[in-house]
């Protein structure tokens, strides 16, 4: 085959190859124009969604923290520069339910609503309404996570101020059997151990003994509240 033949039969077929691409593409042009823009449209939409999760988590988180320090604002009539202050006790528990309850209503499947509930049931303990608190406390406990436990630790102490040792019992295995990085197992057995100092002392005993052998401050503590048992 000569030279120009071979090069006559390669143009003929790369001819026919783009041939029949074009053909296909003009047979499906619009499945493939479609279902370009629909990739570009699926990669625009999760970068969308993707900004969209991380603007409502910083406003989430920034709604939180400001429903946190109205919190811990001080009741007082006098000056504090850089503090959140309240002149009367009902302003500051009006003010920050509104805040907490905005967590809640805005941001409801998030860590921050546990914390609203966590925190609104603290504040229902220091108005005295125990039932009220333990409704927002058992909320959090059911959300789970961190906050989860710290609401446990609070609905086991209300319990016990109550006079209530084995509800408070209860709460504290079930805080044990789930503990948190906030709240481990070794932090709410000390707790246990410090409510049954007084209510049962021989109960006490052996879990502070268990507590003792374990290294770090825990040991510590526990050694501390033995030593109110071998004092009394």
């Amino acid at each position: 085959m000569s030279e120009f033949s071979r090069k006559k039969l390669k143009q003929d077929r790369f001819a026919e190859v783009v041939g029949q691409e074009v053909a296909v593409f003009q047979r499906h042009k619009t499945a493939i124009i479609v279902g370009a823009v629909a990739v570009i449209a699926a990669i625009v939409g999760a970068f969308s969604y993707m900004t969209y999760r991380q603007t409502v988590a910083e406003e989430a988180t920034a709604a939180f923290l400001d429903a946190v320090r109205l919190y811990h604002g001080a009741v007082t009539t006098e000056p504090r520069p850089g503090r959140i202050t309240f002149t009367t006790s009902g302003e500051r528990q009006r003010r920050v339910t509104e805040a907490f309850d905005a967590v809640l209503r805005d941001y409801p499947n998030r860590e921050e609503a546990t914390g609203a509930e966590y925190y609104l049931g603290l504040m229902a303990v220091e108005q005295g309404d125990y039932d009220g608190a333990r409704q927002k406390l058992e909320a959090a406990i059911s959300r789970g996570g961190n906050y989860a436990g710290l609401a446990r630790l609070v609905l086991a102490d209300t319990y016990a101020q109550q006079g209530n040792v084995e509800e408070a019992r209860k709460v504290y295995d079930a805080l044990i059997a789930n503990p948190t990085e906030i709240v481990p197992k070794e932090r709410a057995k000390l707790a246990l151990a410090r409510m049954l100092v007084d209510k049962d002392p021989a109960a006490a005993r052996p879990i502070l003994e268990e507590l003792m052998a374990e290294p770090g401050p825990v040991s510590v503590a526990a050694g501390s509240t033995m030593r109110q048992i071998e004092g009394s």
